[in-house]
């Protein structure tokens, strides 16, 4: 099992993102290692009581001689027997925050059966240390994780979590430098995962769910043929995506033309808000394959879905993932542009208008 530890520059990183409601906290760490999170949240709050777990029996065994006020346990999380074997099964349902840096490496390809709500699913090692932490949480807990790209856009978990995000609102905060843990070069990230309000109006639960009709670009650059303007339509290029609108190239290309009004956004590469772009009603151009476009009934609902974006720019830009260049696949964007649509009029409601230019 992998042994990167998390260095204290991280770990206080990671303590930053939650300010816990409650006074007397109780914290957990379930793969602590040498403890490093726990004592960046030990810092942060002195009073707390500290839950620490690792199958290490060395690790264990070292912190309960440096750490003896802090519960130790030694079970092995990710065998549920182990665990109600332990002083683990003591804290179900009392935890305000987890704090997680679970192993990751996925050499051997295993899975680990997990439960979430009354679904049974198979998870990566990361993933399913996410999963089991849930039961510890208290109604109004939160989980901090450090975990990896793969984690995040595997076909393989992406099962657990589109069921995780029934219960959780999932935030990428940020993306880790490559050299965050001494020993390995690896694509990790920062995610905090609080749960979502129990309450469900009756408009929420009867609203048909947004789903987005998404076209992909085929004009590969490099080998495009520009032709003239009786010929094709303007191409469009992620260079001609600028601060919300889309800027003429000046060429034109053959191929499948998507006509306005539409949202168009980069498929691959460092998306930023002036890249989401929108294509007015009457324009018709031909996207190249690194462009992706929603076409839309009106102006008015393709400016409504980018204010809802933009109102929740952190959860739309962590759906671009990958271990070269960041990309998003037509499933991700999807997937995330519905989830958006479905809370984001009150998010766009709440936010002052220059915050959506």
């Amino acid at each position: 099992m992998d042994r990167f530890y998390t260095s204290p520059e991280l770990a206080d990183a990671l303590v930053g993102l939650t300010t816990p409601r409650r006074r007397a906290l109780a914290i957990a760490d379930f793969a602590c290692g040498e403890g490093s999170l726990l004592l960046a949240a030990e810092r942060r709050w002195p009073a707390a009581s500290m839950i620490a777990n690792d199958v290490s029996a060395a690790s264990i065994a070292s912190l309960r001689k440096s750490r003896p006020k802090w519960q130790v346990a030694g079970s092995d999380f990710l065998n549920p027997r182990s665990v109600r074997a332990s002083s683990l099964r003591h804290h179900f349902g009392g935890v305000d925050l987890v704090l997680l840096n679970p192993p990751f490496s996925r050499r051997n390809r295993q899975t680990f059966e997990v439960a979430v709500g009354d679904e049974v699913l198979h998870a990566s090692i990361a993933m399913a240390f996410v999963v089991n932490s849930i039961p510890f949480l208290r109604p109004d807990g939160a989980i901090l994780a450090v975990l990896p790209d793969g984690c995040l856009v595997s076909k393989h978990d992406e099962p657990v979590w589109r069921s995780l995000r029934k219960q959780f609102n999932v935030e990428v905060i940020r993306d880790n430098s490559r050299s965050a843990f001494q020993g390995v070069r690896a694509r990790t990230c920062l995610v905090r995962m609080t749960k979502l309000n129990a309450r469900v109006s009756v408009a929420e639960q009867v609203a048909a769910p947004f789903a987005p009709t998404i076209s992909r670009g085929r004009v590969q650059m490099h080998s495009r043929k520009v032709v003239t303007p009786r010929q094709g339509r303007p191409l469009v290029h992620t260079n001609n995506l600028l601060n919300g609108t889309v800027t003429n190239s000046g060429e034109h290309v053959q191929g499948a033309v998507l006509s306005g009004p539409a949202l168009l956004f980069p498929r691959v590469g460092l998306v930023t808000p002036g890249k989401l772009c929108v294509l007015g009603a009457g324009r018709r151009v031909t996207l190249s394959d690194c462009v992706l476009g929603v076409a839309c009934e009106s102006e008015a609902d393709v400016d409504t879905l980018r204010r809802m974006v933009l109102a929740a720019w952190p959860v739309f830009a962590s759906a671009y993932r990958g271990t070269g260049a960041p990309y998003i696949t037509l499933e991700r964007a999807s997937m995330v542009l519905s989830n958006i649509s479905a809370g984001g009029r009150s998010l766009v409601n709440e936010l002052p208008s220059e915050a959506l230019a």
